[in-house]
């Protein structure tokens, strides 16, 4: 399926992608902060989980600004070498950044995992490297393939896994009714509709505008709950 986008909106998408990626880079500093005093392996899934979902984050940023870049110069320099590059430049992007959102995901299944359910875990773990090998052996078997003709297993994948996160923190949140439960709740219910609404975004430009903004709102809405949790 094709995923429309909107002109106008061409080049926002990377800028929002650095700042969640900014965020995220700064969620997984605090969480490590909170580790190293808690020790809890809880922090420590958190920690590593932001921190590979920022790194994919962050090369998404850097390949969509370049392709922006060489599309507004377009009608200057346009040459076919030129656009091949981009396109595995892209290509490239966006597959490290499925892979480390995928085992970001899996750590925080991890993270919300009652303790003592140590088979639970190492089936997360082995579920991590399962799908692994098979993106592996679908891109090797398709060879050169662009990125939208697989974005849709990945945000599926992605969704239901988010779902299962998202379950957990309204399980604790009913058990702990507090304003930082609540904006726990809010941030992964946020990314989770991220995903949701990439699914659709061949229907709509609109579906992929609101999907990114969803992004920030469960980034920005973490941060919150960090920020306050430090002070």
């Amino acid at each position: 399926m094709n995923i429309i986008i909107p002109v106008w909106f061409y080049g926002f998408d990377s800028v929002m992608y650095l700042i969640s990626a900014m965020i995220g880079f700064l969620l997984s500093f605090y969480f490590y902060k909170i580790y190293s005093l808690s020790s809890e392996k809880t922090h420590l899934y958190l920690y590593l989980g932001f921190l590979l979902l920022s790194t994919g984050l962050l090369s998404l940023s850097v390949a969509d600004m370049y392709s922006y870049l060489n599309f507004i110069n377009c009608h200057n320099a346009c040459t076919l070498g030129l656009l091949d590059n981009v396109f595995d430049l892209e290509d490239f992007a966006y597959f490290v950044y499925f892979g480390l959102s995928l085992f970001a995901y899996g750590l925080f299944i991890l993270a919300y995992i009652p303790q003592g359910l140590k088979l639970s875990k190492n089936f997360v773990l082995l579920s991590m490297v399962f799908l692994f090998l098979i993106a592996s052996i679908l891109l090797i078997r398709a060879g050169n393939v662009l990125w939208y003709s697989y974005h849709e297993y990945f945000h599926i994948t992605a969704l239901l896994m988010m779902v299962f996160i998202t379950f957990r923190t309204i399980v604790n949140y009913s058990e702990n009714k507090g304003l930082n439960s609540f904006l726990v709740v809010v941030s992964f219910s946020f990314i989770s509709l991220f995903h949701l609404l990439h699914l659709f975004s061949f229907i709509s430009g609109w579906m992929y505008v609101f999907a990114h903004i969803s992004m920030l709102i469960g980034f920005g809405s973490l941060l919150f709950m960090v920020l306050r949790v430090k002070k």
